[in-house]
């Protein structure tokens, strides 16, 4: 039977291979191991086991695929304690949220972490609860008297993986140039003195960013992901007229400007100016399987695109739920994302659903929050997109019939 350690409680550990579990609900997060000499540093950067780097030099510590079963999502890593090498005192395994992303481990619940034997077993249990954090030192495992045990740390911090890896001592900073050498001054001797050796190469710098996903990707509510960025991304709209009469939904595009500027494409403005973000026209009629379409590119002065559905009162009652309307977002290299709504409203009274957005973050992705937001009773406002990347539904001008 497992023991379940309270925080600061401590237990032995057989000298084999371990497993070290942890399951949530939540935000995505993000399960890693620290190598950690006597001097609570790593001896270099291969020392830090995560998504980027799922394998320890020795081979001792090795980072697993993470695994999700409806809503519950389940990380592990391997620990080889009787290989790890002789100058590591302990490894400390940590859980983190994206930084990027607005939430925390308040927004976390059933978190748990066991350390399993070799044959499966449960050894310990702990139960860590966080508040404000992003980033959890959940336990660490270390030797003592020539064997090992494991210690609930329960440890929180609020500068993500980044700043824990930077604690521990790696490098997750931009490389900086080095040095030019300077010349030797000249000897007077018959011969040339020797060229000095080239400059040790700039040990290459550890990366925290997730490699783009390919593939269909189901995003649900409060969740986030980038995709790579490409010349054109497109947004697809969709809902099913399966119910007893045809809907119809119009697909708008919020976007905010980097310079505060706000804008929506919809039915009756197919484009912005320079047609970065192009409405691909209204569909009036339903059928089974009704689309609507933007496509956009993401400029240098767009920071964020947001993406709602909107239906006229006067197009009668008929709830998103009824209609199962969703959005995939597309960047044309292998990676679809797909805003499911599992919270749907069944309220025919609720015109506007805000699905998501795509924030213009850098040169290279584009992170795709879903939110799934509703106006309120009645309310036939728009939804307004700020430049930083939220929104806030009816407080927008009151949307024109067509």
């Amino acid at each position: 039977m497992s023991q379940t350690l309270a925080p600061g409680g401590n237990a032995a550990l057989p000298t084999e291979k371990v497993t070290v579990k942890c399951m949530h609900i939540g935000p995505d997060a993000d399960l890693s191991a620290l190598l950690l000499t006597a001097a609570g540093k790593v001896r270099t950067d291969e020392d830090f086991v995560f998504y980027g780097q799922p394998k320890s030099a020795d081979g001792s510590v090795v980072h697993l695929d993470k695994k999700k079963s409806g809503d519950v999502c389940e990380h592990g890593i391997t620990i080889d304690l009787a290989a790890i090498p002789a100058g590591i005192e302990k490894v400390a395994i940590t859980l983190t949220i994206d930084h990027e992303t607005p939430k925390t481990f308040a927004s976390v619940t059933s978190l748990g972490l066991a350390i399993n034997n070799a044959a499966g077993a449960a050894l310990v249990a702990m139960e860590p609860k966080g508040d404000k954090e992003n980033a959890f030192i959940i336990c660490e495992l270390y030797r003592r008297n020539g064997a090992w045990k494991v210690r609930n740390f329960s440890q929180g911090f609020t500068n993500g993986l980044a700043g824990i890896a930077t604690a521990f001592g790696v490098d997750v900073g931009d490389s900086a140039p080095a040095a030019a050498t300077p010349p030797a001054a000249a000897q007077p001797a018959p011969k040339p003195a020797a060229p000095p050796p080239p400059p040790a190469p700039a040990p290459v710098k550890v990366k925290l960013e997730k490699p783009a996903p390919t593939g269909k990707v189901n995003l649900k509510k409060g969740s986030s992901i980038k995709i790579a960025k490409t010349p054109e991304i497109i947004a697809t709209g969709e809902w099913s007229n399966t119910w007893t009469k045809t809907l119809d939904y119009d697909l708008y595009a919020h976007i905010a400007y980097k310079d505060g500027r706000q804008e929506v494409i919809r039915y009756d403005r197919l484009s912005n100016k320079d047609g970065s973000v192009r409405h691909h026209g209204d569909l009036k009629s339903g059928g089974s399987g009704t689309i609507e379409r933007v496509s956009v590119r993401m400029t240098d002065d767009i920071a964020a695109v947001g993406f709602s559905f909107y239906s006229a009162i006067e197009n009668g009652q008929g709830s998103f739920s009824h209609a199962k309307a969703r959005v995939s977002i597309d960047n044309g290299a292998g990676s679809t994302v797909v805003i499911q709504v599992e919270q749907m409203s069944v309220d025919p009274r609720r015109y506007t659903l805000y699905f998501g957005t795509c924030i213009n973050r850098d040169g290279e992705a584009v992170e795709i929050v879903a939110h799934e937001d509703y106006s309120q009773r009645d309310s036939e406002r728009q939804a307004v997109l700020y430049k930083d990347g939220t929104h806030k539904m009816d407080a927008g001008p009151e949307n024109r019939t067509k």
